[in-house]
């Protein structure tokens, strides 16, 4: 090495120390303004507050390094996925955002594990990694993928009864006997309350999903069922069916009597409909404890086992059924209403031995309804 060369080294290298040293002077002066201006007892103080509010978050918050590892996770992510796996469905999003390929993605993903959910992903790029934040939008994707089904069993419903009540028409302007006429008009009647039903079922429940319960008086259940039980006796497609019921009365129970009347109406024509035209049909109001069982049992066709575990579900019609009346609704409406206030329903069958639907609602004795609406006038007063 010669002379120039070692004296232009030694000067590089005097000339890095140097900036060196200008620059940790530098960052020393800058710490000194920051410290001056904040303390750092309030820098500590902000970052926990942070912290905090980051464990306390309500939806999942995740960051990942450069290689796409969890690098922390709040207490929200730590309950959504026990664990410690991240979602399949999330690995690619994250891929996308780490790569370089976007560096803000919004998408939603649908996971199956550890539960079904369905989350709302924001992710954002880092200097380091990434930043998720997930929002459970399950609620929100079953109603629109339910408002859907809805629609379509709905619009299948409505066809079915019109096309039959045409078939009937067509048949009734055929030369016909005084019988063989007045059967028809009895079926186009019931084709024609089907459809009326399946509307009203159709309003009850999108008024019962919004949270809205008619309000009234408590009902009765012992004579709601009497009046149920002879406005059926009094319709003619039911006229010469075995309808039989037993009742104890001032069974009240905290249902508006309208409601109460949808329940068993509903209860009483899935029998009349499905049990058979030589099935016994019979209502049973009693008291059970504390609360008020309400019976309708028929000695009909009963329902397979396989079709059983269904039948309070919106739309659900068996096999054997799907041909006849009925709306599919009848029985998810009852379900949804005595659930609503505090009840409980079930279904027994056997094929060929009938079927009973019952259902339990509280009962409401009288000095305590009383005692009930004298605390609720004292508060609103």
């Amino acid at each position: 090495m010669s002379i120039l060369e070692a004296v232009a080294l030694l000067v590089a290298v005097v000339v890095g120390i140097v900036l060196v040293r200008r620059e940790r002077h530098h960052a020393a002066v800058l710490r000194e303004q920051i410290d001056a201006r904040v303390p750092r007892s309030q820098l500590e103080a902000t970052v926990a507050s942070f912290e905090a509010l980051l464990e306390a978050a309500p939806t999942p918050v995740i960051q990942f390094d450069r290689d796409g590892r969890v690098q922390r996770a709040n207490a929200a992510a730590v309950a959504a996925f026990p664990d410690g796996e991240i979602p399949a469905p999330l690995a690619p999003v994250i891929e996308e955002v780490l790569h370089g390929a976007a560096t803000v993605v919004d998408r939603e993903i649908a996971v199956e594990q550890p539960v079904r959910r369905r989350w709302e992903v924001h992710l954002r790029a880092q200097a380091d990694g990434a930043l998720a934040v997930l929002v459970d939008v399950t609620a929100a994707g079953d109603f629109r993928e339910a408002r859907r089904l809805f629609s379509a069993a709905v619009s299948h419903e409505l066809r079915t009864p019109l096309a039959r009540i045409l078939g009937l028409a067509e048949t009734l302007a055929l030369p016909q006997t005084d019988a063989e006429r007045e059967t028809l008009v009895a079926q186009i009647e019931i084709e024609v309350d089907g459809m009326r039903g399946l509307i009203d079922e159709m309003l009850l429940l999108a008024a019962l999903d919004r949270g809205e319960t008619p309000t009234g008086d408590l009902a009765d259940a012992g004579r709601a069922a009497e009046a149920v039980v002879a406005d059926r006796r009094a319709r003619r497609a039911w006229r010469n069916r075995d309808l039989r019921f037993i009742a104890t009365r001032a069974q009240r129970v905290a249902v508006a009597p309208r409601l109460l009347e949808v329940v068993l109406g509903n209860l009483l024509d899935n029998a009349l409909l499905h049990a058979g035209d030589a099935a016994v049909v019979s209502v049973d109001v009693r008291p059970a404890g504390r609360d008020v069982e309400i019976a309708v049992s028929d000695t009909g066709v009963g329902i397979a086992p396989e079709h059983l575990p269904h039948v309070f579900e919106r739309f659900y019609r068996a096999e054997a059924s799907r041909a006849g009346p009925g709306t599919g609704l009848g029985l998810a409406v009852v379900k949804h209403i005595v659930e609503a206030h505090g009840g409980r329903v079930s279904a027994d069958s056997q094929p060929g031995s009938g079927t009973t639907i019952r259902l339990l609602l509280p009962r409401v004795v009288p000095g305590e309804a009383a005692a009930s609406g004298a605390e609720a006038r004292r508060a609103s007063g």
